[in-house]
């Protein structure tokens, strides 16, 4: 797996991501702690080629690799998605504005019945509704919100695996 070949790239925020690039990338999803020695081993590599590539796609943003805290497994959180109806011409402002909330974990414009979906991690009910009415509410463009409380989280998965 030594070598790259254009025809193998990928692009990802319109950048090339060569079929060596996303080997190492797939290692680290399959485990961020693997250390580069390994996953040089697994694709017939040096482990400073393999540290090269992979700090480069770091720092050009492209991957992170972290540890999570999952907000669902915490006594003390409770999460929600609150769909928001805003003023059509003023939805990237309003999703942007909802973004920079600290109870928002997550923001994504879209089609359909509502123009924006937040996911937002509250301490209690209490917090939602502050969220909801003294936050959210009076963001200018904002029309409508529903929101769904989280009774129970049936499927977690944060990776998506690129494509071979």
């Amino acid at each position: 797996m030594g070598s790259d070949k254009k025809a193998g790239s990928l692009l990802l925020r319109g950048k090339s991501i060569r079929a060596t690039d996303r080997a190492i990338i797939r290692w680290l999803q399959i485990d961020g702690r693997k250390s580069y020695a390994s996953i040089a081993s697994e694709l017939d590599l040096s482990p400073s080629t393999v540290q090269q590539r992979a700090n480069r796609l770091i720092n050009a943003g492209l991957i992170t690799v972290k540890g999570m805290v999952h907000p669902a497994d915490l006594d003390e959180s409770l999460m929600a998605m609150v769909a928001i109806n805003a003023d059509g011409t003023r939805v990237k402002e309003v999703a942007d504005q909802i973004a920079g909330l600290p109870e928002v974990r997550w923001v994504v414009v879209c089609a359909g019945l509502y123009d924006i979906l937040a996911e937002v991690v509250c301490k209690d009910g209490q917090s939602l509704l502050s969220l909801l009415s003294d936050k959210l509410a009076t963001i200018d463009g904002v029309n409508d919100t529903i929101t769904f409380i989280y009774l129970e989280v049936a499927k977690r998965t944060h990776e998506w695996l690129l494509p071979e």
